[in-house]
């Protein structure tokens, strides 16, 4: 073409015409229409210019039909836009839009005039500095917001007016606000309560993190930008409000965070599966009926999150959990909680860490130490032994030997994160002659006795077990130490170690008093296990009546019911789980010796000092 004004008018125009048709052929999806939709209003020629140039009416009658098709998806587009909140012309539905501007696209895009970012921006971006998501389970690093997201927090920063547009002169006025109102899609300039954006999602990210799905895998409304970053149209869809909240995908049963989301567990866990229906309260957040149907959401806020590392609904950890765990949704821990002797993580606030390696610098109890809310699934009674239940699958634990492991395969595994070599304090402790509190070595299989949670005991001197417990039979910490109105207790409460009404969180009760009656509920926490007839006929022991019954002794003065160490053996053997409550017992006068030593089969003698008695070498036998 020559180089005249006229047909260099065409030539520019018909040359954006083409960029746009090869758009248009491109188009894998309605939503693909937003990148080109701002160019309807643009003109190719008006009547006069084709009147000059006729030699160029045959190329724009060629274009056409194509132009049209063009108009159509971009028509489409904005149809879709005029019945959601993104519309903020006067004919907008929502309680912001404008006094008399009647365009709907202005407010984020102009075909002249605009700030040059793609696609054909027509605001200003925001100056202001974000302070960004973190969290200690992060493996991205997010700066400040670029891309799309820029973009987007031009409005929904709060900064900028909604009316404030480059290709007006004047600031567009509108009714209910000039700015975005205050809420939850005003996002502020903190977005460390909000899911974070502006970071790389590789291949190797989601490596990395391994419970991520790789970007290859990721469903196509799930779009990184051009540079491979997450940015809130991954999740966002600002031309489409079929979901609701302009999503790209459903927010039901979770469909839109498991797109990138690939927890360990969750496609069995009691969060995916359960149809319980879930309260509606002022201080709940769950936006659908069940348990299920809300999913991730049933904890997580992907905005203006309470708990703001990593999204929760609420800032205290346990809240998240007590929300439906309070007998409304599912079984009621709160009211075990309420309990005078147990794991009441209300106690502790800002101390847990996904990533902590010890409890002992900050000791603390939080329901997610012993539960993955991700993994965990109901607990289903079994009629023999299980090493770990349902509620603790894919938790980290503490091996016998020391060693740490991401998913525990035993229960006592779990409890030794904190009752192993961390021993974090508990209350009411009995002084034992051999005193440590560190119970990895005190279940050691090497220890002289312990009761059997690791493996089973070596010696078959029980004769006092209960016709249902076997010799050679292994039991769970949880055995012991359980809520004392849970199923396994008789009741009909939840099992767990929650709470107790017993000391030392235990499911029945254990008197260590000294000078104390015997009776069934006194010592029925050793009952549960042992014959009641057959330790008072001292079918075990040859002088268990004369102490327990006629010197009133507990139990507890003479037996330590986890183990006994064999690194601090000291003067006695401390065979069967003899280790003795120094509060009771005292040192022989003369030697200074709390010693015991056996002698053979249920036999064995004492020197020391209890209620006022010195012994030495106060023997006994299996015959009396």
């Amino acid at each position: 073409m020559r180089s005249k004004n006229g047909h260099r008018r065409i030539f520019h125009e018909t040359s954006a015409l083409g960029v746009m048709l090869r758009a248009a052929k491109h188009l894998r999806s309605p939503r693909d229409s937003s990148v080109v939709m701002v160019h309807v209003g643009m003109k190719v020629a008006n009547e006069g210019c084709i009147k000059m140039h006729p030699t160029c009416t045959s190329l724009i009658i060629k274009s056409a039909s194509a132009f049209l098709l063009l108009c159509g998806v971009a028509a489409h587009a904005q149809s879709r836009i005029a019945g959601t909140v993104h519309n903020l012309s006067a004919s907008g539905p929502g309680r912001v839009h404008a006094q008399s501007e009647s365009q709907i696209c202005i407010f984020c895009h102009a075909p002249h005039n605009t700030s040059g970012v793609r696609p054909l921006w027509n605001r200003e971006m925001s100056s202001a500095s974000y302070q960004i998501y973190h969290s200690t389970t992060l493996d991205a690093h997010p700066g400040q917001p670029t891309g799309s997201s820029k973009l987007c927090l031009s409005c929904h920063d709060g900064t900028i007016a909604l009316g404030s547009v480059l290709s007006r002169s004047e600031q567009i006025r509108m009714n209910g606000g000039d700015y975005i109102p205050a809420g939850l899609t005003n996002l502020g300039t903190d977005l460390s309560d909000d899911h974070p954006i502006s970071f790389y999602y590789t291949a190797g990210l989601a490596a990395a993190d391994r419970q991520l799905r790789s970007p290859a895998t990721l469903p196509h409304e799930i779009r990184l930008d051009a540079n491979q970053q997450l940015q809130c149209t991954s999740c966002h869809d600002p031309h489409h409000n079929l979901y609701g909240k302009f999503l790209a995908r459903p927010r039901e049963f979770g469909e839109l965070c498991i797109a990138c989301h690939n927890m360990d567990g969750w496609g069995t866990s009691s969060h995916r599966l359960s149809n319980a229906p879930v309260v509606a309260s002022s201080t709940n957040d769950w936006p659908f009926n069940t348990v299920a149907e809300n999913a991730c959401r049933s904890c997580h806020r992907t905005h203006t999150a309470g708990g703001r590392e990593r999204l929760m609904i609420f800032e205290n950890d346990e809240d998240n959990c007590i929300n439906c765990h309070d007998g409304q949704v599912a079984q009621n821990i709160r009211a075990q909680l309420d309990k005078p002797s147990g794991h009441d993580p209300r106690r502790y606030t800002g101390r847990h860490d996904p990533k902590e390696t010890s409890a002992a610098a900050a000791p603390h109890v939080e329901c997610s130490d012993c539960h993955n809310p991700h993994a965990g699934s109901a607990q289903v009674a079994a009629a023999r032994h299980v090493p770990i239940g349902a509620t603790l699958q894919q938790v980290p634990g503490v091996q016998i030997s020391g060693a740490r492991v991401e998913h525990a395969q035993n229960e006592y595994e779990v409890c030794l994160k904190c009752h192993g070599d961390s021993a974090v304090t508990v209350r009411h402790v009995v002084q034992r002659q051999a005193a440590s509190r560190n119970l990895r070595l005190k279940f050691s299989p090497t220890n002289p006795s312990y009761h059997p949670v690791v493996i089973s005991t070596r010696g078959r001197d029980t004769p006092s077990l209960v016709p249902n417990l076997t010799r050679g039979a292994v039991i769970r910490c949880t055995d012991c130490h359980n809520n004392d109105d849970g199923k396994r207790s008789g009741g009909a409460g939840p099992d767990g170690p929650h709470g107790s009404n017993y000391d030392f969180l235990l499911e029945r009760n254990y008197n260590t008093n000294d000078d104390n009656l015997e009776s069934e509920y006194d010592y029925a926490m050793c009952y549960k296990c042992h014959q009641r007839s057959s330790i008072l006929s001292d079918q075990s022991f040859s002088l268990h009546r004369r102490h327990i019954v006629d010197a009133r002794t507990p139990c507890s003065a003479c037996h330590d019911p986890h183990g006994i160490s064999v690194t601090e053996l000291g003067g006695s053997e401390h065979t069967h789980l003899i280790n003795f409550d120094m509060t009771i017992v005292r040192p022989e006068p003369i030697s200074r010796r709390v010693e015991y030593r056996e002698t053979g089969k249920l036999s064995g003698n004492c020197t020391l000092q209890c209620h006022g008695k010195v012994h030495v070498k106060l023997a006994y036998s299996q015959t009396k």
